[in-house]
């Protein structure tokens, strides 16, 4: 078979199976509305949860540090490209969030990558929730460690394969909040769950870290949990893109010597640290309007519902 052939049989199974993935562009770029030509559309379906990206504070902000300190870092963070501006963010980040270190990465899937891959070896286990990012199973499933997933959001179920034996070490992955439905992980007791059985805890909280907890610190602040590795990301409530880890001061400089995403990737403009103390005063004034975001749980559950049945729906294939 060649190259072409592959490539082709795998677009045509795709089409076939009604999944072929398309980018429609839209003039309004990440705003409330979406539109396409005439059609407009309310726009549940992005990241920008706060609205953050077209906030006038914020985009005077980047403008600001885009004047000030250039477009791009120049370099890995490793050669020329960490600035004491990116010092001072990870500074800020760390306070912000109660941890020892921060550590700047150009997005959260590389932070996610760059963790698993440095830290898991032969031995290792990873014990992941079935929901987990992409990212994070990918990673775990690309290392040397054995991949093994609990129940959604069931400390029974991962309490069962914690109790198995392990010839090395253990990390429990899970997120803060979930993307599809909007479901919150039980953290508190992942965590001590986690902990009794000498293992780590990693919480990606792309999704709970600007609308969760006080001042918008994320879901372990609310929690009241502490996890050894917690991945925040400033593409979501925060409006901009771009991820950082926070962790203690050892595995900070261990991330640093073996975290090849980190050592090989240009680093993180610096002008993105600018927005950042203004988004957090934001958060802190939108609390009070976010603070409430169970009740609407049960329109993203129908809305996958519904979802679901027009996937078992029959459905001619993709014309183009």
């Amino acid at each position: 078979m060649s190259w072409e052939s592959r490539i082709q049989d795998a677009l045509q199974a795709r089409r076939e199976a009604a999944a072929f993935r398309l980018r429609l562009p839209n003039a309004g770029g990440s705003a409330r509305w979406l539109t396409q030509g005439e059609r407009r559309w309310l726009n549940f379906s992005g990241n920008d949860y706060l609205g953050l990206s077209q906030h006038e504070e914020i985009v005077a902000a980047w403008q600001q540090g885009a004047a000030r300190f250039g477009v791009g870092s120049g370099g890995s963070g490793h050669v020329t490209g960490y600035s004491d501006v990116h010092a001072e963010f990870e500074q800020q980040l760390a306070q912000w969030q109660g941890y020892p270190r921060a550590l700047l990465f150009i997005s959260g899937f590389a932070a996610n990558q760059a963790i698993l891959a440095a830290l898991l070896q032969k031995g290792d286990r990873a014990l992941a929730d079935k929901l987990s990012h992409a990212s994070l199973l990918e990673a775990a499933t690309q290392s040397p460690a054995q991949l093994r997933r609990f129940t959604h959001n069931q400390p029974d179920s991962l309490q069962r394969l914690l109790q198995s034996s392990c010839d090395g070490e253990t990390l429990v992955v899970t997120e803060g909040v979930f993307s599809m439905d909007g479901d919150a992980a039980p953290l508190a007791e992942i965590h001590q769950q986690a902990r009794d059985n000498r293992a780590w805890l990693l919480v990606d909280d792309a999704h709970g870290v600007g609308v969760m907890g006080e001042q918008g610190r994320g879901s372990c602040w609310q929690q009241g949990v502490r996890p050894e590795l917690l991945v925040v990301t400033f593409g979501k409530a925060f409006g901009c893109s771009g991820a950082a880890v926070l962790c203690d001061d050892d595995t900070a400089d261990y991330l640093l010597q073996f975290a090849r995403h980190l050592i090989y990737s240009t680093a993180m403009p610096p002008r993105r640290s600018a927005p950042f103390r203004p988004a957090c005063a934001v958060f802190s004034k939108a609390m009070r309007c976010v603070i409430n975001w169970r009740p609407i749980l049960p329109v993203f559950a129908l809305a996958r519902q519904i979802c679901l049945i027009s996937l078992l729906r029959p459905r001619p294939p993709f014309s183009r």
